[in-house]
């Protein structure tokens, strides 16, 4: 199927739309498509979140310099640029068509907010808001660390955390960690099927590589691996429009294109291909 490619708009002065102070059930479901919805290919509006703290950082500091050092921003926030570019989105949104039935985001903080802007606009005030663990940023910096889900539902309560919940728990990690496999393991944390924290001795991690900053990086061979949940996971939903923000890592990964921050494309789920964007690491 053709892609449509979608930029954002140029930035302005971008109408605000008044976003709903009332607190919404956020897990509520959507009405049940019909069977001949569900027989029907899936349509994705696949949007990478707004410029962040970590974007502006990266484009003055190269990653792969050998005197790069992570600033440390956990959970990187969007600036007000990408806060902008968020709101501007709403050009684009306001016009989709078929409407999403769904709006999907990775559970990192810049990608809910984006979601939120893009979205808040009255057409979407009834449409069901899910995380989804699946496509969140490979971990590269610390700035791809997230926050437990206790902490996203209390910051974004119209957003539906339960599934994180009900695997997770409230207060412990649902991103990689490090592994001595791979972060499906069976054999990893009992309680957190799925995460598994990285052995350090001495400074050094058993099992896997550690970037400078602490942080376990996330193997190319686990990221990959999600992505194929990911996709399965969008399979999985009754839902036949849906829109989904999450991250360069995760589109290039499935696309082969590098999205540019709140760049839109539209795409049906059978073009998405886990590991047709090769990363150098």
């Amino acid at each position: 199927s053709r892609a449509a490619w979608r930029l954002p708009p140029r930035l302005g002065t971008p109408a605000r739309a008044s976003l709903r102070a009332t607190r919404r059930a956020a897990c509520a479901s959507t009405t049940d498509p019909s069977s001949s919805e569900r027989e029907t290919r899936k349509t994705l509006y696949l949007i990478r979140h707004g410029r962040t703290e970590m974007n502006e950082y990266l484009a003055k500091h190269r990653w792969d310099d050998a005197r790069f050092e992570d600033p440390m921003l956990f959970d990187t926030r969007l600036t007000d640029s990408g806060e902008a570019q968020a709101v501007a989105l709403q050009a684009i949104t306001s016009t989709l068509h078929p409407s999403p039935q769904l709006l999907v985001a990775s559970p990192l903080r810049r990608a809910m907010r984006t979601a939120d802007l893009a979205f808040g606009l009255e057409r979407y005030d009834n449409t069901p808001r899910v995380t989804c663990v699946h496509a969140r940023e490979r971990v590269f910096h610390a700035s791809d660390v997230g926050r437990p889900a206790g902490e996203l539902q209390r910051d974004f309560p119209r957003w539906c955390v339960r599934e994180m919940i009900e695997k997770f728990g409230d207060d412990a990690p649902w991103w990689y960690v490090g592994d001595d496999e791979n972060d499906r393991s069976p054999e990893g944390n009992q309680k957190n099927p799925g995460v598994t924290r990285a052995r350090v001795t001495g400074g050094s991690q058993v099992g896997g590589p550690v970037l400078r900053s602490g942080v376990p990086s996330e193997p190319s061979e686990v990221f990959e691996a999600r992505m194929k949940d990911l996709k399965d996971w969008l399979e999985e939903r009754p839902e036949s429009h849906i829109a989904i923000v999450a991250h360069w890592g995760v589109w290039f990964s499935l696309t082969g294109r590098e999205f540019e921050n709140c760049e839109l494309v539209t795409l049906e789920l059978d073009d998405l291909e886990p590991g047709k964007g090769k990363m150098p690491v």
